[in-house]
This record gives structure tokens, C-alpha cells and sequence, in this order.
């Protein structure tokens, strides 16, 4: 995205007399700090819509899909992303989870049980988290979500895992309840995102697969999302590198560097918004979607549980929706001018 430049005509006027009148300085408040410019310093101020907090800007761009190797990721095309989009700088952890749940809760637009949680608005009661696996890391009870030891101690920044795709979207909606935005997501019928249109939702949502390769391998069709050297246990965490388990997100250099993501190859699989079909064709497409409907989402970059062969830009495989203990997610949101 464009940074707006404003033109200050009041600043141009005090910058004309500062020769005459001696030095304007300008004073910045943050809180209880204090910075002092010189006026006659500055040549311009950009003001610019700044990420919300624990995302990261995609510039719109064009790119090659596919790898021509990886499974489902054979096909090559050229794919154009017409808007540039936030994406979560991370997956969304255990605590982040638990802190959104509990403010749907409260709201009634989830019921849960000791074992399951369950959506509850539109009609839906689609489960978006289980309960109930030995494996997930948070715990309901008293009408209080809390995080639990599965076995590996008590993870507040570990990826949340044995989150349902619906479990996924609904986050993404919760985000936008609470900023004011339209939510994405339909929770009837299909669950389409913005009738079939993620890139015009105005509310958070999961990355369209496209969206999701384009970020991985930003911006030089590398293999992996930090470069063509082969995985080793430095770059990401994946086939048993931390004892099977989970790691704190972040706990790796950022790949790719040029965006500042973490974790974009292994921890856990992230779900996407599209539905999945393995072969995506050769033709150019602008902004794609996926298929129209499907019986399995799209998931990508491997996990803690899988091999280094997961972990190329292009690797797709599918989920059926539902939960698993390596599987989980980061949010994403469109910008719009």
C-alpha cells in the first residue's frame, strides 16, 4: 500500500518565516516522553495507515504459483494480486486464542463445555475448538477458558492447536466484532467469505491460498520462505526438531526477512479460505479464489509433525475442516484504499 502524503499547508507557512523569526522546533508527545525537531529540518511529513498490532504488510504484486516439484503445487501460473493485505506476523498463539474465546463467551456468541466449543451465532453450532484431544492446551471451566498442561508445560506463546477451520474463521470474525468491521464470514450454508469475494471483505479472515504462497515466498520465488538452502533445524521447527512438539512462535530468524514473518514454514500447518483441489491449472488469473465449493480447505507450510519436504512455499494438502493437534492458523485482512 501507497503511503497518503499530506501537504501541510500551515507547516509550509512556518517553515517560510523560520528564516526571518529565528528556529521553530516542533514537539512530539508520547505519553510522558518529549522529542523536539527543528522545523527548518523537516522537508515533509507522510502520515500512512500503520498495521494493526501483530500484522504485517503484503504489497499487492505478481508472482509464479506453484513450484513445479511439490505435490498439488506442480501446476505453474502467473498470479496477480491486485490489493495489498495485513497478515499476522505470527500464528495465533494459545493465549490469543483464549483471549478472544473468553470475550465471545461472555457475549453469547459461543456455548462451550469441558470438552468442546461451539459456535452460536447465525444459527451455527459448528465446533471450532475440541476440548476434549489430550493434546490441546487450553481448558474450560467455571466459565473461565485457561491454559492447561498437555504434557509439554504450560504454552501461553505456542500456536494454538485442535482448532476447527470454523474455529479459524470465527476468530477471524471475533477480530472484526470488536474493530467495528463487517464480519467476513457467513455462518450458514457454505461459510463463503464476503459472498464469494475475500479480497472486497472489509473485516479480518484467513489468507486466500494465493495470498498465502505470494507472503511465503516474497519476493523472489525462493523455494522456502527463508531462501533455497535445504531445512535444517536452525530455520524452523519441524520432523521432531523440538522433541515433537510445539515451539513459542517466533522462536526462528523471520522468512522472509523482507516482511518480518515468523514461522511461515513448520510449527504447525495454517489453515487457508479456500476450499482445496490439487491441480490449479497453467493459465494467468488475477485474485483467484479457489474452487466454489469443496469438501476439504486448503492448509500450508507444514508443522512440528512433518518432514522438510512440507515445508516449500508451493506445498499444498488438504483438511477436512476439522481438528488436529498440528494444525492451526494465522489472520489476515485486506486493505482498502
Amino acid at each position: 500500500m501507497r503511503p497518503r502524503i499530506v501537504v501541510l499547508m500551515g507547516l509550509a507557512v512556518v517553515l517560510s518565516v523560520t528564516a526571518s523569526q529565528g528556529d521553530w522546533r516542533m514537539r512530539i508527545h508520547k505519553g510522558a516522553a518529549v522529542e523536539e525537531h527543528s522545523l527548518g529540518e523537516i522537508d515533509s511529513l507522510t502520515f500512512y495507515d500503520a498495521p494493526p498490532s501483530g500484522m504485517v504488510t503484503v504489497p499487492a504484486g505478481v508472482f509464479i504459483m506453484g513450484d513445479g516439484v511439490v505435490p498439488c503445487g506442480v501446476d505453474e501460473h502467473e498470479v496477480t494480486l491486485t490489493r495489498d493485505f495485513y497478515l499476522g506476523q505470527h500464528e495465533v498463539t494459545n493465549q490469543e486464542y483464549i483471549t478472544m474465546v473468553q470475550w465471545a463467551y461472555e457475549r453469547g456468541h459461543v456455548t462451550a463445555t469441558a470438552g468442546s466449543v461451539q459456535d452460536d451465532l447465525d444459527g451455527s453450532t459448528e465446533e471450532l475448538l475440541n476440548l476434549d484431544s489430550g493434546f490441546c492446551e487450553i481448558v474450560f471451566d467455571g466459565g473461565v477458558f485457561s491454559l492447561r498442561n498437555a504434557g509439554y508445560g504450560i504454552n501461553p506463546d505456542h500456536p494454538v492447536k485442535e482448532v476447527t477451520w470454523f474455529g479459524a474463521v470465527r476468530f477471524c470474525d471475533w477480530l472484526s466484532l470488536q474493530a467495528g468491521l463487517s464480519r467476513a464470514y457467513e455462518h450458514t450454508g457454505d461459510w463463503s467469505c464476503n459472498g464469494g469475494d475475500p479480497y472486497g471483505a472489509e473485516g479480518y479472515r484467513l489468507p486466500t491460498d494465493a495470498e498465502w504462497e505470494y507472503a511465503a515466498q516474497y519476493d523472489d520465488e525462493r523455494i522456502y520462505p527463508w531462501g533455497n538452502e535445504v531445512p535444517d533445524c536452525s530455520r524452523a521447527n519441524y520432523g521432531g526438531c523440538v522433541g515433537w512438539w510445539t515451539s513459542p512462535v517466533g522462536s526462528y530468524p523471520d522468512a522472509p526477512e523482507a516482511l518480518g514473518l515468523s514461522d511461515m514454514a513448520g510449527n504447525v500447518w495454517e489453515w487457508c479460505n479456500d476450499w482445496h483441489v490439487c491441480s490449479l491449472g497453467t493459465n494467468p488469473v488475477i485474485d483467484p479464489t479457489g474452487p466454489a465449493s469443496g469438501n476439504y480447505r486448503v492448509l500450508r507450510g507444514g508443522s512440528w509433525n512433518d518432514g522438510g519436504a512440507y515445508l516449500r512455499c508451493a506445498g499444498r494438502v488438504s483438511g477436512p475442516n476439522g481438528s488436529h493437534v498440528s494444525v492451526g492458523f494465522r489472520a489476515s485482512r485486506a486493505i482498502h484504499p
